[in-house]
């Protein structure tokens, strides 16, 4: 008798204990709304307003910040947090950035009087760049005489659009109106006007060789060709073929380039006839331009066979050994190693 009162009591203790969890469970569940989520759907490109009357019962839309963007139309959304295809609670926060529906202007600066170097960084602080460069006679060269914008001055103070391009006026100064070219080549393309401008020069035609993101491309070649000595009159434009570093080796078209710099320094230091130097210059691109510079391996193959190492100057020069020596060996002395084959 007194077993059975026990046995009941902790049965009873067990399935209130059972009864207790389970309720505890149900409860919980139904507080964090478990299994019951949903996707989140991208949004970006949308317009805000239409969205947000769709699916205000969904999410709990909240807005912050607002951008000038000429990638998506004014009004729609241009980031969204949760990421497209998250899995959230209903009711969540979602959280987005705006195109808005004027662009964002900043103040022009005074850049009259800055030289051309001082003036890019000034513009570039204040979110403008430079569209080109007109020189005119002045007697301070690379000094700013003028600032243009659509066509006309555009004074300090003035309200522009940000990421507007600025025309600046620069005086060619009582010197040389020349410059050296910088070499763009393998530069990445977003590089290219800086470094024309920062070299006085303009950008001129733009050639793309392959189909490719933009941000992929970079120099393959460059006119005028780029040469230590050449120089160039202040304000010239520089046409510039790009191709894309997904489809052509930049890297060893980069070694091939720096090995017919070095060999050409050597042989002009040496003071070697101007016919021999052409000629070597002549060969040189005609490896560079032959070569297919692929990451495939049959073509890496054919490039193996349009090298300028020392078996070539040989066959340059066929028995003239003086030549090949003078050449090869104070190039060897003076190399970076792995860029040459012995």
């Amino acid at each position: 008798m007194k077993v059975s009162k026990i046995l009941i009591n902790l049965l009873i203790i067990i399935i209130l204990t059972v009864a207790i969890i389970e309720v505890a469970f149900f409860s919980l569940k139904g507080y964090t709304r478990h299994g019951d989520e949903i996707v989140v759907p991208d949004f970006v490109g949308l317009n805000c307003d239409s969205v947000i009357s769709l699916y205000q019962d969904e999410y709990n839309f909240i807005l912050l910040d607002s951008i000038y963007s000429k990638q998506y139309p004014e009004g729609s959304f241009y980031q969204q947090d949760p990421l497209p295809n998250s899995n959230v609670k209903k009711g969540r926060n979602l959280y987005y950035v705006k195109v808005s529906e004027a662009p964002e202007k900043v103040v022009m600066p005074n850049l009259r009087n800055l030289s051309l170097r001082q003036a890019m960084v000034l513009l570039r602080s204040n979110g403008l760049s430079v569209s080109d460069l007109e020189f005119v006679e002045y007697f301070a060269k690379n000094a700013v005489v003028d600032q243009m914008f659509e066509g006309e001055t555009i004074e300090p103070g003035t309200e522009i659009i940000k990421g507007s391009k600025v025309r600046l006026v620069v005086g060619y100064g009582n010197d040389d109106k020349k410059t050296h070219l910088p070499n763009l080549l393998t530069a990445e393309m977003n590089d290219v006007r800086r470094m024309l401008h920062e070299a006085s020069l303009n950008i001129g035609n733009e050639i793309y060789m392959d189909n490719d993101d933009e941000t992929e491309y970079k120099v393959y070649k460059m006119n005028p060709s780029y040469d230590i000595e050449t120089l160039v009159t202040l304000g010239s434009s520089v046409d510039v073929w790009y191709r894309s570093e997904n489809l052509f080796d930049f890297d060893s078209y980069g070694r091939e380039l720096f090995k017919k710099d070095s060999v050409l320094a050597v042989m002009k230091k040496k003071k070697f006839e101007e016919d021999t130097i052409k000629y070597i210059t002549d060969s040189f691109d005609y490896i560079l331009t032959h070569r297919r510079f692929s990451f495939d391996s049959i073509d890496k193959e054919y490039d193996k066979n349009l090298v300028f190492d020392r078996d070539y100057l040989e066959y340059i020069y066929r028995d003239d050994d003086d030549n090949v020596d003078s050449i090869y060996n104070e190039v060897l002395e003076n190399r970076t190693d792995y860029y040459y084959e012995d």
